[in-house]
């Protein structure tokens, strides 16, 4: 299997997205603010540069293959501060749903699952439909605590939606949380959440 981050596994993610799939703006601007914040201006305009645009705006719709372009350019300028290309990915998952709770989308969510995570996890795959088109996202439960999500098609490189998950569920206060994931194919992934 090709190294994470590598230019060969880029090409591959890139070159097995199907080009009508898209992502709304607001990832796009997640990412920005990240690197706006722990970066710098100069690393923004490298990420808009490979995106290809100058702005975004939350609700509109723009290509998969731009915004992992941004993605990958952020995580390589971020790796060096948080040890490693996946360490910046697993950090910008987790501010990009630090910035979704925030929104208006991430209140209404809020209210309907109430802090319990049992609602928050059988919610995620319409949320998903929500801020992604293409792909697919199913919920499996394996316990009363605990499920799969299986997100096929995926655009995003795993440890950056291990960051959001994360994020997610300790937003619940779920107690002795435990996230885990399984490579099943290179665009289609497992995430096990389990808590107590």
């Amino acid at each position: 299997m090709m190294s994470l981050g590598s230019e060969e596994e880029l090409f591959q993610r890139l070159t097995s997205l199907d080009p009508t799939h898209t992502v709304r703006g607001f990832f796009f601007n997640s990412v920005l603010e990240v690197v706006r914040l722990l970066g710098d201006e100069s690393a923004v305009k490298h990420c808009l540069a490979a995106a290809g645009e100058h702005r975004y705006l939350d609700f509109f719709t723009y290509p998969t293959k731009s915004y992992v372009r941004m993605l990958y350019t952020a995580a390589k300028l971020l790796s060096g501060r948080y040890g490693s290309f996946e360490g910046a990915l697993r950090v910008m998952g987790a501010r990009t749903v630090m910035k979704f709770i925030d929104s208006a989308a991430g209140r209404a969510l809020q209210v309907v699952v109430e802090g319990n995570p049992k609602r928050l996890l059988e919610n995620l795959p319409a949320a998903h439909r929500m801020g992604v088109r293409g792909g697919q996202c199913t919920l499996r439960w394996t316990g009363s605590t605990c499920g799969i999500l299986r997100i096929e098609r995926i655009s995003t490189p795993v440890p950056f939606i291990e960051g959001a998950l994360r994020t997610l569920f300790e937003a619940t206060r779920a107690r002795n949380l435990m996230v885990s994931s399984r490579q099943t194919d290179p665009l289609d992934a497992e995430f096990e959440v389990s808590w107590e």
